[in-house]
């Protein structure tokens, strides 16, 4: 399996923080968010087009979240994509926002293939199923 994973550089600001000058926990989720769109155009495939022209779409089912140390404005952060399984409708994620080398926050997101006219699932395409299969690992890495 491949040991590749994408990676998205993210600057923090004064608005991702809450009062005491954390970076709010749902916040996360928009960092994750930004590093699969990116990682889908940096393969060439622009998500809106994607669901124009092919009527395809990914909708997360399920998340489970770990937020293992604080992030500030002070951190450059990076918000990496990993892929543990690839099913025929779904794929599972694992994303993590990391500061020098540490894990921030680590979640594990099931992803499910829709068609975008009537968000219900559909089988993965096979240009998509490919992009997913290069960032491939087993669970244990």
């Amino acid at each position: 399996m491949s040991t590749a994973r994408f990676e998205y550089p993210i600057r923090l600001y004064f608005a991702d923080t809450d009062l005491m000058g954390i970076v709010y926990h749902a916040n996360y989720f928009d960092y994750f968010e930004r590093a699969r769109t990116e990682w889908f155009r940096a393969a060439g495939i622009n998500p809106m087009d994607l669901a124009r022209d092919t009527h395809t779409g990914f909708v997360i089912r399920h998340a489970d979240t770990d937020w293992l140390m604080p992030l500030t404005i002070d951190h450059d952060a990076v918000a990496t994509v990993n892929v543990l399984k690839i099913g025929n409708a779904s794929v599972v994620c694992r994303q993590t926002v990391e500061c020098d080398g540490k894990i921030a926050c680590t979640a594990s997101l099931t992803l499910v293939c829709v068609d975008t006219r009537t968000n219900t699932p559909q089988g993965i395409p096979d240009n998509l199923r490919a992009l997913f299969a290069s960032v491939l690992v087993s669970e244990t890495e």
